[in-house]
This record gives structure tokens, C-alpha cells and sequence, in this order.
């Protein structure tokens, strides 16, 4: 009889044993997969909107649509220039403050927004101060394009420059004339039959400039260190569409 008992409970320490390594391995898994942005369609999508104001600073949970990027890094067009973007490894975090989406913490931030091909995406977004930022576009496998913007004291370049294998191309990487994003502007950010178009406020910084290899990917916001640091931006309100072909 007592050996009866002894295996009945061996038994069921056995049985529950393996449920908790199940759970656990599911868990694991769970933590594992890696979240991205959500794909645009031809409805407009509200990405980001004002939360309730709080002086605390919220976390991005897997309730919003726009996603941190941890394991990110490139190289840029200059690298050990004081200035424009060069080697680039992600170690910052993001976060609500006061219901805008900022960078709460390390000085090298990503932010995936959303994924697309042709698309718009509109809102209105906080900088000020000097420092390094900037926008990926048809970003997928280390290649894409980028819109870099290196704010100093005394001029605000802006530059287009392709990348393949997470790698800037020298041969195709140019400067544009000075534009300073100052104080909360809406913005218009557009790519339609493989031409982008960037407006700020009344500003086109970039009007139906034609990107040659351009491909469907990933959107992406983020901050880089330079002389002066990242570059303080608030994104305050954000929403996207994809534009049929």
C-alpha cells in the first residue's frame, strides 16, 4: 500500500514537473520573439496619440504601436566626425512624458514607427537645442535610406545618404541645405512612386527627391551622439497610411 502511494506521487511530482518546464520554455519563447511595428494599409492608423499628462515616465509596453529597437546598429557616413552620424550602436530607451514619446534614457535611441512601402505619415513633433538625429526609411536587412540632421550652434545641415549591409555609401550621400526644426512643428514624411518628401510646418527639407533603390522596410525615428549630444525631440502625435501603387 505504501509503495502504492510513493508511485502515485512520484507520478504526479513528475507530471508537474513537466507542466512547469513547459510554461517556462513557453515563456521564454514568448520573451523571445521579437516585436515589430505594425504593417500600414490604406486606412490611416493612429501610431501615437497624447496620452494623460504625467511628469512620471511611462514605459513603451507592448500596448503601443511604435516599438524600441535594443539590437541596433550601423555605420554612418562619417565616422569620428563630431558632428554627422557615424558608428552607431543602440543603447538608449524610450518612454511617455507628459504624453509625448521621448528619449528617457542612453543618447543612441531607435524607434521603429511603423513598416510599408509607399506611405504618409503625419504629425507633430517637439525639437529643440542642438545634437544628432535623424529618419531610416526602407529600412530591411541593413539597407535603406536615411535622413540625417546634425543641429550646432551655428548651422543645421541636413543629409540623404543610401546604405546596403547596414553601411553608408560614400558615392551616395549627400549634403542639403540648413533647416532648424525649432519648437513643435507638424510634420509630413512621404514616400510615393519611390520619391520622399519631408515638410515641416510651410518647409519642404525634402520635396519628391527620387530614391533609386528604394524598397519596402522599416520606418525608423532615432537620436545619435555627437559634440553636442542627441538632439531632444518629442513625438507628440503620429499616424500613418500606405499610398497605393
Amino acid at each position: 500500500m505504501q509503495l502504492g502511494r510513493i508511485a502515485r506521487f512520484g507520478g504526479l511530482s513528475t507530471l508537474w514537473i513537466t507542466l512547469l518546464c513547459t510554461a517556462s520554455f513557453a515563456q521564454e519563447a514568448a520573451e523571445s520573439e521579437v516585436r515589430t511595428a505594425p504593417e500600414l494599409t490604406a486606412k490611416w492608423l493612429i501610431l501615437h496619440q497624447p496620452q494623460r499628462a504625467s511628469r512620471n515616465i511611462q514605459p513603451l509596453t507592448t500596448k503601443h504601436l511604435v516599438v524600441q529597437l535594443d539590437a541596433f546598429q550601423l555605420t554612418g557616413p562619417a565616422p569620428g566626425h563630431p558632428h554627422v552620424l557615424g558608428e552607431f550602436v543602440a543603447d538608449g530607451h524610450w518612454g511617455i512624458v507628459q504624453g509625448a514619446i521621448q528619449r528617457t534614457g542612453g543618447k543612441n535611441a531607435v524607434l521603429e514607427l511603423a513598416r510599408a512601402n509607399q506611405f504618409e505619415l503625419q504629425g507633430r513633433m517637439e525639437q529643440a537645442g542642438q545634437g544628432g538625429w535623424f529618419l531610416l526609411v526602407g529600412w530591411a536587412d541593413g539597407h535603406g535610406y536615411c535622413l540625417s540632421n546634425a543641429v550646432q550652434k551655428t548651422s543645421s545641415p541636413w543629409f540623404l545618404t543610401e546604405f546596403r549591409g547596414g553601411k553608408a555609401l560614400a558615392n551616395q550621400h549627400t549634403e542639403f541645405p540648413g533647416f532648424d526644426w525649432n519648437g513643435s512643428q507638424p510634420l509630413r514624411l512621404q514616400v510615393e512612386k519611390g520619391e520622399l518628401t519631408l515638410q515641416v510646418g510651410q518647409q519642404f527639407v525634402f520635396e519628391k527627391q527620387k530614391l533609386a533603390n528604394y524598397q519596402a522596410g522599416a520606418i525608423i525615428l532615432g537620436t545619435y551622439d555627437c559634440k553636442y549630444g542627441p538632439r531632444p525631440l518629442r513625438l507628440q502625435t503620429l499616424r500613418g497610411r500606405e499610398i497605393p501603387q
